[in-house]
């Protein structure tokens, strides 16, 4: 991370998933406990960082009373109305998101409401080393029980929280070829990953393309710079094999390190963007001297794509979007999915208190301090980047040429028209029910309930 101002931000550019949840603990924290006067000097330090650095800093409210307040909600009442991205964590859920570790099932999942309309409980993903991962457990498999109680009952009488929160669970799921499997489970800590999957279609995963072709693959799902080493290593082997066109999946990808997102533009960026401008930080008007930008560089490990095609959700946001808004004006980037989270900014991390090891920080604040433009000016998307083609998250089958989305690409490739939508699951819908699941954790370690 690089430093700002004498240590007190780090250019750290995270992407806020406001429908993510991981099972860690709780990123947003009052004011622990603190006597009131330490919790001023919290309030003091956040004042001046977000005097000098917030974007909207003009029109803060010019008073806001100290005491009696924890910190989150003051910090809370000095953002603008219109802000909704801007966040404070602990400093473990801090540390936590840093090293990558997380303590928990690996658990990604959602239900197929939209579209399928259907309320069963199915994975997304899990992650590589967790306990789901070490059991079998995959995309497409759908959580049937929890401690023998069927996940509609749970859900319907509001305990479904309660009960995949605790720290050892019977797990009953349903495998999409129809197996039932029982599990008994313990949360474990784990090394995450930022790269879920890694591989390359050709002819024998979808029969419409051609003999030759070699379409790159990448499940790609945080911007994570402690895991650089993943997407680039991934990236090489890509290049490589030869491949002929490539798929980013960044449809869990909250964003993350804008610095890596720079560097992953410039192996992707095409021969004639080497040396222009990526993304510009443009800064309140009082802090213009900040602004910056991130050129592309390209290198012996570039590829020479002509097009990009990134799949997209609901969760794909911040450094994932600037990835679309900024490789545009260079080259055509076909999205292919749902209309993105709308965060065309970035925050500095602020680590309070200042002067000590970052093990021992009390709290992490993220202010909202810039927006990412474009090489054209562009950063109009606060309501999300409208998709190519849109396509709803098909967790009825694993990341293969029968995935929805991978397969509207690869058909794509092959024909140069998108499919229609699949048919509907033949799978037992639910009316609507109050609280619609949704667990999952765009950073590793940090997180936000919504409910």
């Amino acid at each position: 991370m690089r430093k700002i101002t004498k240590g007190a931000a780090y250019a750290l550019v995270l992407a806020f998933v406001a429908l993510s949840v991981a099972f860690t603990s709780c990123s947003k924290s009052g004011s622990g406990g603190k006597k009131d006067a330490d919790s001023l000097q919290v309030k003091t330090f956040i004042d001046q960082a977000m005097k000098q650095y917030y974007y909207w800093a003009d029109q803060m409210p010019s008073s806001v009373e100290k005491k009696g307040k924890s910190v989150e909600n003051y910090f809370n009442a000095l953002l603008v109305k219109k802000d909704r991205w801007s966040w404070m964590m602990n400093g473990q859920s801090y540390n936590s998101m840093e090293t990558g570790i997380s303590t928990s099932y690996g658990f990604h999942i959602a239900q197929p409401i939209d579209y399928f309309g259907d309320y069963d409980v199915y994975i997304r993903y899990v992650d590589k080393n967790s306990p789901l991962a070490k059991a079998g457990i995959t995309r497409g498999c759908q959580l049937t029980k929890i401690n023998g109680t069927d996940v509609e009952t749970l859900i319907r009488n509001d305990h479904f929280y309660d009960e995949i929160y605790k720290t050892s669970n019977k797990f009953t799921f349903k495998k999409p070829s129809g197996d039932v499997v029982e599990l008994n489970l313990n949360q474990s800590s784990f090394q995450s990953n930022s790269v879920a999957l890694a591989k390359v279609f050709t002819a024998a995963d979808c029969d419409k393309l051609s003999k030759g072709a070699k379409v790159g693959y990448i499940l790609y799902t945080s911007f994570s710079s402690s895991m650089k080493n993943e997407i680039v290593s991934a990236l090489q082997q890509m290049k490589s094999d030869g491949i002929t066109d490539l798929i980013l999946d960044l449809r869990y990808n909250g964003g993350g390190d804008l610095d890596l997102c720079a560097d992953i533009a410039s192996l992707l960026a095409p021969a004639s963007a080497d040396g222009k401008v990526f993304v510009t930080l443009e800064h309140n008007l009082a802090n213009r001297k900040e602004d910056h930008s991130y050129n592309i560089k390209r290198s012996a490990n570039s590829f020479d794509l002509g097009r990009l095609f990134i799949i997209t959700g609901d969760g794909t946001a911040s450094a994932s979007e600037s990835m679309i808004n900024c490789l545009r004006p260079y080259m055509d980037v076909q999205t292919v999915g749902l209309q993105t989270h709308g965060k065309p900014n970035g925050m500095y991390v602020f680590l309070y208190p200042q002067k000590v090891a970052e093990k021992d920080i009390e709290y992490a604040f993220l202010p909202i301090c810039f927006y990412c433009v474009n090489s054209e000016g562009k950063a109009d998307y606060d309501n999300g980047i409208a998709p190519t083609n849109k396509r709803y998250d098909d967790l009825y089958h694993d990341f293969s040429g029968e995935e929805d989305l991978i397969k509207a690409c690869l058909l794509y490739i092959a024909s140069g028209k998108y499919p229609g939508l699949p048919e509907k699951a033949m799978t037992k819908s639910w009316s609507r029910v109050p609280g619609i699941i949704h667990l999952d954790d765009g950073f590793k370690g940090a997180y936000v309930k919504k409910h």
